[in-house]
């Protein structure tokens, strides 16, 4: 509070032409005993920092606050262990005292509406205060009789995923749809922060179904709510709260990011999403969870779903591909003879597309002439690497391999060419046998 006038917690509220206003974002206020009272964006209304004593059952007084209605939407939640009360004044000279529960009292046009979810409300214009049953509609207008009619039902989720990926920086949801009200002409749609019930947007349309409403939302819990309005655009009962639950991802700068939640990988490299405090996750073919929280990465060099376990658990939240290596290796050339010919080998740290291998990623280059190591003496310059394999003693045939591994064993690159023995001379065997014809002789 500062002075005589009430703060909301969220929100804002200003005084224009000497009236109080919410802003576009609403007002929320919070008042002792746990009693919530929103403002719609741009209401005009005030809410009275101080109670006062009402007596609203026989020998009882109870300290009830004020809220004064000139236009827009005044929605009270009482909750039921609050001896507390709130009383709005509204046009027409109507008021309305909410004891417990949820309530509604929109100023619009030339009437004023009100109702309960689920306890009765006092309501009075001109006279004495009067029960309203809960789920009934009440409307005043200047000069008129009020009326009634049955509040619309609340809508009902039919789909939706609940936990969503950003893979950069935000999701995009949209899948989202809800139960037909009779009796509605439109729904409106509430977005906001689950922590705080901040209100994020309002969103009002025909289809109950969500389209492209809903503005990209960052890594956070959310909630969204919706109701369904009539004719007079009264709304009805809100659904349950949806909660939406909206995970980050770190990923290695060197990652590749694909379409469709796939993010390319080495087998050395691992991701860890963010905002997944109470989520656990399995891979492909694991059968124990873990905490959606711990870091992942591939399995066996192989294509991995990712599944968040409950909602949506048979969908992948994101796949990790094991990446196209950067690094290329070549022997040659192809036909070799020894000892005539010399092996030359070439290993290319980079691709055409000037990509590297991951600060991380630690490399190993071996040479094998058949199963045996064998040392060369590298010619390293930048990005390219060149050695040659001299001859070897002893008989062939030979295969010679050039292979690039990281430091988990994962293979990066390989070639390798068969090596031919030069054949023997068959000139001295024939000159034999032709001198040995002639001795004969």
């Amino acid at each position: 509070m500062a002075g005589s006038q009430l703060l909301p917690i969220q929100g804002s509220a200003s005084i224009v032409n000497g009236r109080s206003v919410a802003g576009s974002e609403g007002a929320l206020y919070r008042l002792p005993g746990g009693i919530r009272i929103a403002l719609s964006p741009n209401a005009e209304a005030s809410v009275v920092p101080r109670p006062q004593m009402l007596a609203l059952n026989a020998g009882k007084r109870t300290s009830t606050f004020s809220v004064f209605l000139r236009s827009g939407e005044v929605d009270v939640d009482i909750p039921e262990t609050t001896t507390g009360a709130v009383a709005v004044a509204g046009p027409y000279d109507v008021r309305v005292i909410a004891r417990r529960g949820r309530s509604s009292i929109l100023a619009s046009g030339q009437s004023l509406y009100t109702f309960s979810e689920t306890y009765p409300l006092l309501v009075s214009q001109k006279e004495r205060l009067n029960k309203l049953a809960p789920g009934i509609i009440r409307r005043f207008s200047l000069n008129k009789s009020p009326t009634d009619r049955p509040i619309l039902s609340a809508p009902q989720w039919l789909a939706g995923r609940q936990v969503w990926l950003a893979l950069r920086e935000a999701a995009n949801i949209s899948d989202f749809a809800w139960s037909p009200v009779s009796g509605a002409q439109a729904y409106k749609i509430e977005l906001r922060e689950a922590s705080n019930g901040k209100l994020l947007g309002e969103f009002e349309q025909i289809s109950t179904k969500i389209g492209k409403n809903l503005p990209p939302l960052r890594p956070g819990n959310y909630q969204l709510t919706v109701r369904a309005t009539d004719g007079t655009e009264v709304p009805g009962i809100k659904s349950a709260p949806l909660k939406l639950q909206i995970l980050g991802v770190n990923v290695p700068v060197d990652a590749q990011l694909q379409p469709d939640a796939r993010i390319e990988l080495s087998r050395s490299q691992t991701v860890q999403l963010k905002n997944a405090e109470g989520l656990t996750l399995k891979r492909s073919r694991e059968r124990q969870a873990r905490p959606a929280s711990e870091p992942v990465g591939i399995v066996d060099g192989r294509p991995t779903p990712i599944m968040i376990q409950g909602e949506d658990s048979d969908k992948p939240l994101l796949w990790l591909l094991p990446s196209q290596t950067p690094v290329t290796a070549h022997v040659g050339p192809k036909w070799v003879v020894w000892p005539h010919g010399s092996v030359e080998l070439e290993v290319r740290w980079s691709d055409s597309g000037g990509r590297r291998l991951p600060p991380e990623v630690e490399p190993t280059v071996t040479v094998l002439v058949g199963i045996e190591p064998v040392e060369v003496a590298w010619d390293k310059q930048a990005d390219v690497w060149h050695a040659t394999v001299a001859p070897q003693s002893g008989r062939g045939p030979w295969v010679v391999r050039l292979e690039v591994h990281d430091q988990l064993g994962a293979l990066l690159a390989r070639d390798f060419v068969e090596v031919k023995q030069q054949p023997k001379r068959r000139t001295v065997a024939v000159l034999s046998s032709f001198a040995d014809a002639s001795s004969a002789r």
